[in-house]
C-alpha cells in the first residue's frame, strides 16, 4: 500500500511542475521607488474551459522550490504518523509555512482541507482538488547584477490546481487551475513575506482567465 501511495505522490508531483516553463526573471536597472510596504505583480491566472469552480473539498501539498528553468529542486517526504497515515513534508524553507497559509486562506473561501489519507481514501472521481505549489527563491536581476540590496529583487510563484479519479491515476487527472505571479520588490529581505503574500493573493483569483499588474500591499 505505501509503494503505491509514493508511487501516485510522484506521479501527482510529476503532472504539477509540468505546467509551467521557466521561471520568469524580471528586473529594472535602478532602484524601484515603490513605499516599503508594497510589491509590483504581473499576474497570470488560467482556468479550463467549461469550468467555473472547484471542487470544495481540498488537498494541499507543501511547496516546492523551483529553479531558473521552472523545475523543482525539491523533493516531498513522508512521515509516518501514529494512527499509520502518512504525512507529507517539503525541504523547502518555506514549504511547511505555505501549505499552512494556503490551507486558511481556502478555508476563508469555503473549501474544506482534508488530510492525505482522505485523499486515498476518496471513493468518487474528480471530487477533491488537488493544489500543488512552488516557488523560485529571490534573485537579484540579470539587467542588474551589481544591484544592492535596497534595488530591486523578483521572485515567482505559482499555484496549480486539478482532480482525480478515485484511484489518483494521472494520466485521468483534470487539470483546472494554474496561476502565476512575478513580483518586483526593494530588498531581498522581504522575499518570504512578498512570496507569502502572493500566494494569498492568487488564491482570489479562482476561475479567472486574464493576464495583469498591479502593486500589492504586504500588510494585506
Amino acid at each position: 500500500m505505501r509503494y503505491r501511495l509514493l508511487s501516485l505522490l510522484s506521479a501527482l508531483l510529476l503532472f504539477g511542475c509540468q505546467h509551467g516553463g521557466e521561471a520568469p526573471d524580471n528586473s529594472g536597472t535602478k532602484p524601484l521607488q515603490l513605499p516599503s510596504w508594497t510589491f509590483l505583480a504581473k499576474v497570470s491566472a488560467t482556468f479550463a474551459p467549461g469550468h467555473s469552480s472547484l471542487p470544495n473539498r481540498a488537498y494541499v501539498f507543501p511547496a516546492l522550490r523551483l529553479n531558473a528553468q521552472g523545475q523543482a529542486i525539491d523533493q516531498l517526504a513522508y512521515r509516518q504518523l501514529a494512527d499509520g497515515t502518512l504525512s507529507w513534508y517539503s525541504a523547502a524553507p518555506l514549504g511547511a509555512e505555505l501549505k499552512a497559509i494556503v490551507e486558511r486562506k481556502l478555508a476563508k473561501l469555503g473549501f474544506t482541507i482534508i488530510s492525505f489519507s482522505e485523499l486515498t481514501t476518496n471513493t468518487t472521481d474528480h471530487t477533491v482538488t488537488v493544489f500543488n505549489l512552488y516557488y523560485a527563491e529571490a534573485s537579484a536581476s540579470r539587467d542588474n547584477p551589481q544591484a544592492l540590496p535596497v534595488a530591486s529583487w523578483t521572485a515567482f510563484s505559482r499555484i496549480t490546481a486539478a482532480t482525480f479519479p478515485q484511484d489518483l491515476n494521472p494520466r485521468a487527472k483534470r487539470d483546472l487551475m494554474n496561476q502565476e505571479l512575478v513580483t518586483l520588490f526593494n530588498g531581498k529581505r522581504q522575499a518570504a513575506g512578498v512570496i507569502k503574500r502572493s500566494h494569498r493573493f492568487l488564491l482570489d483569483y479562482i476561475g479567472a482567465n486574464r493576464q495583469w499588474s498591479e502593486s500589492i500591499n504586504l500588510l494585506d
